[in-house]
């Protein structure tokens, strides 16, 4: 990063404190004073090319792995690779779930999605450490579960597994639960690089230009490179025509070169590589999670020469390097899985997640009632996400319907119906003192989807079943996954055969009849507040103003209903914020086609593009009610002591206005003015939740660092800062009338500082 131009910025690696070595490695006593560099390298040079080979797969035969796949899918275990026992190597273990490890027992937290409503690092950094334990507690070492991939558009059926739209919030997030899992073990940051679509993944092309890239879509992957995460995924897209998992320049000379990457690189699974020769050479380290390509053909490579020597060692070395620091890691207890400290947790989540979008009239929170009619299928059903790879197995389940029954139990009546016979659930809305309806999407509606054609697309990488058993396997495969039509799914209005798993969304409203009921609920009963379920914008323009509140509750986990008992009684105030801009009209976002196979990204999406186009959201992005006021005054803004690597001071007085205890996420937004590019009116560049008690006031400092405000230059292939004048906005969210707003004057004269280069 240059700052136009002018002094060499040194990039600070990720430098590994040298440490006694792991009880396991051979001969401790003469390893003592080495760190972990040298010892992995003197495990490496040990190794037999059989050895080395070994480590760059999954353990399991690609066939039998198959059917435990199909069979269990990621929740029988952990997926073991390089495990040399004979080298005291325990190799790789890797677990899925991005709200929580996917075994039996285990936490599950609120999506990703509602823990970037959040804005709170600090309580996602505890998630981590949590998913960390329970992770190792099973067995695993490696945690595949940092959803790193922006949200360029909400219909995108992994939406719910994102931290938002915003480059800087998704790096704040990822970055403190990579901090949080390597307190125990290892976490892999996924998928690198531009995986915001979910039918069409396996045959993607995004075109992109550099500064879309280097501004939008790779700041957060590295702010986790610089955090120290162990593992870095491919993705199954291809990036101007060539695949994630074969691109050279990004993971080799952009990842491991330009970032000092120190952790390895494994495929997304089974076909995020579909050469050995190209992903090798490329710089995929683990090919995951059997053994495919790299079994059938390394070998050759590396004797004839077409993969060199060096690149297997390097691989090995990252791979032992990792397993190394987490050797040190202490005692892990199963009976901790899932207890009432790590519930806690996800309770806490729950309830800062929860972004209040209206309250007309003070309605909420509920006070003087003494029924409540809960409406509405999704009010009693467990609704924790979708049933993919990230599909976890809670011991329960806390639902809306009962958590507001365990809260107001023998305090108020609690009348309920699935909302499917409307006029039943009017008999229920007129004799209620007020309504909760519940209404949004679940797994059939949005989540990982695998084409029905899986087979038959790869069919020509698929290695030869070796004997009966596995050609059994190999037909059921094809059977289930061979587009034959043999599934018995239909084909959708494009002739694309339905696969397992709903995938994109194929619109952004609420399914006909949710709307309709909440039209005829509040016609009858307008002391109703719709909670609203789900993984991404959900557009409310046809139904907004009919009821008094308006609740985004996500997919909140395993604790969920109690949060929103103590939220919709009063016991806590609202202080979610949202992760991403809902629009008054889908036509406000970029097209989205989730047929696509071949698309093109720029620089706007989501706030930025609705800012350029002048367009006024429904609810901006940052925006979040209380049941409180807040009140910004006394902005103060100073200017870095050094221009290369300072930061940017901001500090603002925040006062509690209101009459109960609030958490205030206060923002800063960054303005350029008379930039030579066009450029986004304004960006997120830093954000502090703030708990205020009632009639008080806090001082809050943020610091932005210089380098967030850079830009890409092209010409001179870096990202620069350009010499500008920058408003700085503080407030409650991007489009707050009462934000406070200071000019920074961020550098003096021109001539006051040598151009050199950076």
């Amino acid at each position: 990063m240059t700052v136009e131009s002018t002094e060499v910025l040194q990039d600070g690696d990720t430098a590994v404190p040298s440490q006694s070595p792991p009880k396991p490695v051979e001969q401790p006593s003469s390893t003592q004073n080495l760190s972990d560099e040298q010892i992995a390298r003197a495990i490496v040079s040990r190794l037999s090319r059989d050895d080395k080979l070994a480590m760059r797969d999954g353990d399991k035969a690609f066939w039998p792995g198959i059917r435990e796949m199909m069979k269990s899918g990621s929740q029988s275990g952990p997926w073991a690779a390089g495990v040399l026992p004979e080298h005291h190597l325990p190799g790789i273990h890797y677990t899925e779930g991005s709200r929580g490890i996917v075994m039996k027992g285990a936490t599950t937290f609120p999506a990703a999605i509602a823990r970037a409503a959040t804005f709170d690092p600090e309580l996602e950094q505890r998630i981590g450490a949590v998913i960390g334990y329970e992770m190792r507690a099973f067995g695993g070492t490696l945690f595949g579960g940092i959803p790193l991939n922006l949200m360029r558009h909400p219909a995108w059926g992994r939406a719910q597994d994102s931290y938002g739209e915003d480059s800087f919030l998704i790096g704040a997030m990822g970055t403190a639960l990579v901090r949080g899992v390597q307190q125990h073990g290892m976490a892999c940051v996924k998928n690198f690089a531009l995986a915001s679509m979910e039918q069409s993944k396996l045959s993607l092309n995004v075109t992109i230009g550099q500064r879309a890239l280097y501004e939008m879509y790779l700041p957060h992957f590295r702010k986790a490179v610089e955090a120290g995460a162990a593992a870095m995924m491919t993705s199954y897209s291809s990036i101007n025509g060539e695949l994630c998992g074969h691109n050279k320049e990004l993971l080799t000379q952009l990842l491991k070169s330009d970032w000092g990457f120190k952790g390895f690189v494994l495929s997304d699974f089974i076909f995020g590589i579909r050469n050995a020769k190209e992903a090798a050479n490329a710089g995929v380290d683990l090919e995951m999670p059997f053994q495919l390509h790299y079994h059938q053909s390394l070998p050759e490579l590396i004797e004839t020469g077409e993969v060199n020597e060096a690149t297997l060692d390097d691989a090995c070395y990252r791979l032992i390097l990792q397993q190394l620091r987490v050797l040190r890691k202490g005692n892990y207890e199963k009976k901790r899985v899932g207890c009432a400290e790590f519930r806690a947790v996800a309770q806490e989540a729950a309830e800062k997640s929860i972004v209040l979008l209206k309250n007309e009239g003070g309605f909420l929170p509920l006070k003087d009632i003494e029924s409540i009619g809960v409406i509405g299928r999704l009010a009693s059903v467990a609704n924790t996400g979708d049933k993919g790879t990230s599909d976890t197995q809670p011991t329960h389940v806390i639902t809306p319907l009962a958590g507001l029954r365990a809260y107001y139990k023998h305090k108020v009546d609690i009348w309920q119906d699935r909302g499917q016979n409307i006029n039943r659930a009017l008999q229920i809305a007129k004799r209620a003192d007020a309504v909760v309806l519940v209404v949004g999407n679940d797994h059939s509606s949005e989540g990982e989807w695998v084409s029905a054609g899986l087979a038959a697309q790869f069919h020509g990488v698929l290695p030869q079943p070796r004997n009966r058993e596995e050609a059994q396997i190999a037909s059921q495969f094809l059977r289930s996954f061979g587009g034959g039509g043999s599934t018995g799914k239909s084909e959708d209005s494009s002739g694309v055969k339905d696969g397992y798993g709903a995938g994109d969304r194929s619109s952004l409203r609420l399914p006909p009849h949710d709307v309709e009921l909440i039209k005829q609920v509040c016609a009858v009963n307008p002391n109703c507040v719709v909670v609203v379920m789900g993984g991404g914008t959900i557009l409310m323009n046809e139904w907004e103003d009919k009821p008094a509140a308006i609740l985004l509750h996500w997919y909140p986990g395993m604790e969920g209903g109690t949060a929103l008992a103590r939220i919709l009684s009063g016991e806590i105030s609202p202080s979610g914020r949202l992760p991403f801009v809902i629009p008054r009209r889908e036509s406000d976002l970029p097209d989205f086609d989730r047929n696509a196979r071949k698309v093109i990204y720029d620089l706007w999406h989501g706030y930025r593009k609705l800012d350029k186009d002048d367009v006024t959201p429904a609810y901006p992005f940052g925006f979040g009610l209380s049941y409180s006021q807040s009140h910004y005054s006394e902005l103060e803004v100073s200017r870095p002591e050094e221009l290369m690597g300072g930061s940017i001071q901001v500090q603002v007085s925040v006062a509690n206005i209101g009459q109960v205890n609030a958490e205030e996420v206060v923002q800063v937004y960054i303005a350029p003015k008379g930039s030579a590019v066009e450029r986004a009116k304004q960006e997120l560049k830093g954000f502090q939740r703030v708990p205020i008690p009632a009639g008080e006031s806090r001082r809050v400092t943020i610091t932005v660092p210089i380098e967030e405000l850079a830009i890409f230059d092209g010409d001179r292939n870096q990202m620069v800062v350009e010499r500008i004048l920058y408003d700085v906005i503080v407030g409650g969210s991007s489009q707050d009338p009462n934000s406070l707003r200071q000019e920074l004057k961020l550098f003096g004269e021109l001539d006051e500082v040598a151009e050199e280069p950076a």
